[in-house]
């Protein structure tokens, strides 16, 4: 692989991959720049407080009732934000959907099992806690695990 850096002041950094970008290398210079770290913040709210909260310390967000809100170590916060804008914003985080009113957080999940109906629970590391991955959004799971 031959790796390009060219400074140009003032300039949008801008990456490209040329070549054979269905490659086993490609994919994983991909996952990685998918997955850098970043210091974003969510900012979510308990009562009348507003708390910065780390993507990585949220277990998984919930829909219920209109609002939607994001389960952590410490407690249940609201967040401002729609379930699917949190599945996009976070899913170079770790975030997948996993069924029409959960988005989880992969780095929690400790294992996986199928049940009669078709669905899979997913139990979560640090407790008893599991969560259905429904039939409909088990392939996009399976399919974001193995990148």
């Amino acid at each position: 692989m031959k790796i390009t850096l060219e400074h140009i002041p003032d300039q949008e950094l801008e990456v490209v991959l040329r070549g054979d970008t269905e490659s086993k290398e490609a994919r994983q210079v991909l996952a990685t720049l998918n997955h850098a770290p970043s210091f974003g913040k969510l900012v979510l709210q308990n009562e009348d407080e507003s708390f910065l909260v780390d993507p990585a310390d949220v277990r998984y967000f919930e829909a219920s009732q209109g609002r939607t809100y994001a389960v952590t170590d410490t407690g249940r916060y609201e967040s401002k934000e729609k379930l699917y804008e949190l599945a996009a914003a976070l899913s170079s985080k770790g975030f997948i959907q996993i069924n029409k009113n959960t988005v989880v957080n992969i780095n929690y999940v400790r294992s996986i099992a199928a049940e009669f109906s078709g669905n899979y629970t997913a139990r979560l590391k640090g407790g008893d806690e599991t969560l259905t991955i429904s039939r409909k959004y088990f392939q996009a799971f399976k399919e974001f695990v193995r990148r």
